[in-house]
């Protein structure tokens, strides 16, 4: 529930039944302190129920709401009787339901609600008209009403001493016209074998869908693996130009120490000498780190050992940062194509979504008809009476099955 209100009342919405209910059952001492007659009838049923809808799509206010459930009140003389009005928006539509004590709650009387259905027309009519809205079964209904009116007040005219009054019109009711037994079987055999034939093409439908998903998985992947195999070949490319100096780092490491793993103490304290600024790693050596590896031959080669590990790193890192510079373009490449592909693929699903729509409203009443005619027997070909006779065969094995539960009407 969006909201809820209440007119002519002391509770709240929640507890407005309890105030209703008391006013129906006080009905003939509200009567009598108000100075009415408190004969007749008890009213039984005092509760009037009716709700106001929106079309699809508009979004009234609450204020416009309220407004106008209390006009379609005051339409109906129910403006000082009790009501809950409550606005719900559980539908496609916005609406207000209004439940409303037919007693007055002062008077005790009933409210008068003859022709309420006809009050209520001609107060939607020109509810429409102003807000713009065209409905031409409410318009022509309310026409033919006033031409009937128009026709029996002007015989009234004629009718005291005239020989008018035996040609007076008869009162026509003007409502809707509701299909008899006949009509709404036969009516709702023909949606049903229409829903049948809508849900078939349905099926056909999701195989389209599901054959055109494959074909649309199957080109991403496709694209996704060509993608893959030019990184790969990139990173193979970048890989072969760098194996050379791979080559030449591991042979000047391999000399390097076995040239250290050999040397006297004065070809190592040249070495050392020379190369403080590498074997520092961070910072030259100090002369205390110098002479530790000039007379320590194992640490100095796990110096040296160290030394390579960082040249090798530092060359992987030279390889890879170029190896990205060529992925990089292709994974670039590879985004742009499949986002212009993804927005291609969802247009083309939508497109199909929407053929497909279209074919399936497009099975109508008519091909249920001529569905069913294709059904049926070949004797009953050319006899218009032959759905109602299988629907009444129907309901006879219907009826044998679920004994006194038709109450004996027949079609």
């Amino acid at each position: 529930m969006l909201w809820s209100e209440t007119r002519n009342l002391i509770s709240p919405a929640d507890d407005a039944w309890f105030e209703m209910f008391a006013t129906t059952r006080d009905q003939a001492e509200l009567k009598r302190q108000s100075g009415r007659d408190a004969r007749g009838r008890k009213n039984e049923k005092p509760v009037i129920h009716l709700s106001l809808s929106w079309a699809i799509g508009e979004k009234p206010t609450p204020q416009h709401m309220l407004e106008t459930a209390t006009s379609a009140l005051n339409a109906l003389g129910l403006a000082d009787h009790q009501a809950v009005i409550a606005a719900h928006g559980d539908k496609d539509h916005l609406h207000v339901h209004l439940v409303v004590n037919s007693i007055h709650p002062v008077t005790g009387l009933t409210a008068e609600l003859k022709y309420s259905k006809e009050r209520l027309s001609r107060w939607a009519e020109a509810y429409e008209r102003a807000h713009g809205i065209h409905c031409d079964e409410r318009i022509i209904n309310n026409s033919k009403r006033e031409r009937h009116a128009r026709a029996r007040e002007a015989a009234d005219a004629l009718m005291p001493g005239s020989s008018a009054t035996a040609a007076k019109p008869p009162y026509v009711p003007v409502k809707h016209q509701g299909p008899n037994r006949q009509q709404w079987f036969t009516r709702k055999t023909l949606k049903d074998r229409m829903s049948r034939l809508r849900a078939e093409m349905d099926l056909t439908h999701k195989g389209e869908r599901d054959q055109l998903w494959q074909r649309h998985k199957m080109v991403r992947s496709e694209i996704t693996a060509n993608t893959q195999a030019a990184v790969d070949h990139a990173r193979e490319y970048v890989r072969a130009q760098f194996k050379p100096q791979w080559k030449d780092l591991y042979r000047a490491h391999r000399s390097e120490a076995k040239f250290v793993a050999n040397a006297a103490l004065l070809e190592r304290a040249v070495f050392v000498f020379s190369r403080r600024e590498r074997l520092g790693l961070r910072k030259p050596l100090s002369l205390r780190q110098a002479i530790s590896f000039i007379r320590s031959p194992g640490k100095l080669l796990d110096r040296i050992d160290a030394v390579h590990e960082r040249d090798r790193r530092s060359l992987s890192r030279v390889e890879k940062t170029e190896a990205k510079i060529y992925t990089e373009k292709i994974w670039t490449q590879y985004r742009t194509k499949v986002d212009r592909l993804i927005a291609e693929q969802t247009s083309e699903r939508a497109s199909l979504r929407n053929e497909q729509f279209g074919r399936t409203r497009g099975v109508t009443l008519e091909h249920a008809k001529a569905s069913l005619a294709a059904d049926m027997p070949k004797e009953a070909a050319n006899d218009p009476g032959w759905l109602a006779d299988e629907i009444k065969l129907r309901m006879a094995e219907w009826r044998a099955r679920n004994g006194g539960k038709d109450f004996g009407r027949e079609l």
